[in-house]
């Protein structure tokens, strides 16, 4: 798998978005929070990449591994953002 993506670029991006919501990455990094958002934005990437090719067509390798990279990306912005609101709330209760 895209392993190197998955955890260079993808964490950093997810530490970079959690901490522009104000949650301490290193703190959600300690726990296993990170490494089930990565999963889960991975999976759902190569699922939607699937349908999309279902959709469009084969790809290029080159085009394929480019949307899945943007696809994976999306995944991690959305699911960083809902992590961070639900540390917040969890923090007010």
């Amino acid at each position: 798998m895209r392993l190197w993506s998955k955890w260079k670029k993808g964490g950093a991006l997810l530490a970079n978005v959690v901490q522009r919501q104000g949650i301490d990455p290193k703190a959600a990094a300690a726990r296993d929070s990170f490494k089930q958002i990565l999963d889960d934005a991975e999976a759902e990437a190569d699922t939607r990449l699937a349908r999309e090719q279902q959709d469009t067509g084969p790809l290029s390798r080159d085009e394929r591994n480019t949307r899945w990279e943007a696809l994976f990306f999306e995944e991690i912005r959305a699911r960083a953002r809902d992590y961070a609101q639900s540390a917040r709330n969890q923090r007010k209760n």
